[in-house]
């Protein structure tokens, strides 16, 4: 057997046999604690607003970001904004990685992810903001800055966001929160997408971007609907200077809430487009797109704590210009499953996820089986660990074995 390859066996081994001895020593953890801004405020624990770690949030939690950081009996009530700690939040994640693509070299890595702090809460009877400045490992800055307006009753009520924000990864719901474990579902994270060498819209469905939403919320249904920038050609949607035409993308969205627990159902349209060449003074080869999907899940209570099975599909369409190449139709699925033991409370996750980039050509496929365990260690700190192999024969080195060991404080 070539050196190589036996080296390579052996890293995958220790990374696979690493990531088991964790999920058995999770066994001993203990307890944390909710996001401690308004662990503080409200003097909770996890169980408030986070199902089944943090930073998913459960029915209760979906309810309270609905209504702008608002607990039902504060509508309409002043706010005390004279305590800076009911507000103010940040987070360190690190990272030890594998990985071991196809055409890449082997690679270990000790990496600060992201340093993040957080302000957020409701500080009139009906205003709201949220402020996110993300440094990240390499030194760049995402930041999320928006103003949340709610006018009416806690069981009837109307929404506007505005600002630089999540569109619907991270602040949806049933899959479209953030993830119980490290990494992004690739149905929200990756183009879902291409046409031959050429891309066809460079777009992906958890890229922040600038904009305007209204909502309505009735009870556990929330409607609602966005007007965007739009991402510029590189992908992305918080460029200082990005919306170089009057082209806006719309987003539609229906989410509903089945259970106390965190069970529900979001469906969702979103219509685009991005241009091929953008300048100051000219646009040319524009790509409309859409993207049309359903997400669900539902949470069962067993003998050992809860069950989860949720799981999604979406259709994905590329108007492409004829200069560049044939229109794009592409259908992308997961399913997931999650098991979370009360007493150690830990949290076991399976996922599969496959993209058919190009339905006219069934070998531009990608897929991901991931599986990963995840517990809270003490107080605010949780520690969480994932294994994902990734077979892509359109894009080099992305085939192959991952994974990651993570380490999440906030405070």
């Amino acid at each position: 057997m070539p050196k190589k390859s036996r080296r390579s066996q052996i890293a995958l081994v220790i990374a696979l046999v690493s990531t088991a001895v964790v999920g058995a020593l999770l066994a001993t953890v203990r307890e944390s604690k909710a996001i401690p801004a308004w662990a503080r405020k409200y003097n909770a624990d996890c169980s408030m607003c986070h199902y089944p770690v943090i930073p998913r949030l459960n029915s209760f939690g979906q309810q309270f970001r609905r209504a702008g950081y608002r607990t039902p009996d504060e509508f309409g009530k002043d706010q005390d904004v004279t305590k800076v700690g009911d507000f103010l939040s940040a987070r360190i994640r690190t990272r030890f990685g594998y990985e071991n693509k196809l055409d890449r070299i082997e690679r270990t890595e000790f990496t600060l992810n992201d340093a993040t702090f957080f302000y957020a809460g409701a500080f009139t009877k009906n205003f709201s903001g949220f402020v996110e400045s993300e440094i990240e490992s390499n030194g760049d800055i995402e930041l999320v800055g928006q103003l949340l307006g709610v006018f009416g009753k806690s069981d009837r009520y109307i929404t506007f966001r505005t600002g630089q924000m999540h569109t619907l990864t991270r602040v949806g719901f049933s899959g479209f929160d953030r993830p119980s474990g490290i990494s992004t579902n690739p149905l929200l994270s990756t183009t879902l997408t291409r046409s031959g060498p050429i891309s066809g819209a460079n777009f992906a469905l958890n890229k922040d971007q600038k904009g305007l939403e209204i909502a309505y919320v009735q009870g556990r249904g929330r409607l609602l609907a966005q007007v965007l920038n739009g991402v510029n050609t590189s992908g992305s949607g918080t460029a200082s200077k990005t919306d170089v035409d009057a082209d806006k993308d719309f987003q539609v969205a229906y989410e509903h809430i089945l259970d106390d627990i965190a069970s529900g159902v979001t469906a969702f349209y979103y219509k685009g487009t991005v241009p091929g060449v953008a300048s100051d003074t000219a646009v040319s080869q524009r790509f409309n797109f859409y993207r049309l999907g359903i997400m669900a899940n539902k949470i069962f209570p067993v003998r050992f704590g809860y069950f989860e099975l949720q799981g999604g599909y979406i259709r994905s369409s590329d108007n492409v210009p004829a200069q560049v190449g044939p229109n794009v139709l592409g259908h992308a699925t997961y399913v997931e499953s999650q098991q979370y033991l009360t007493g150690p409370e830990i949290t076991f996750l399976e996922r599969f996820s496959l993209i058919d980039m190009e339905a006219a050509r069934n070998t531009v496929s990608r897929k991901d089986y991931t599986a990963g365990v995840v517990a809270p260690v003490q107080t605010w700190l949780r520690v969480a660990a994932e294994y994902t192999y990734t077979t892509d024969i359109r894009v080099a080195g992305t085939s192959g074995h991952s994974a990651l060991l993570e380490l999440q404080a906030n405070w």
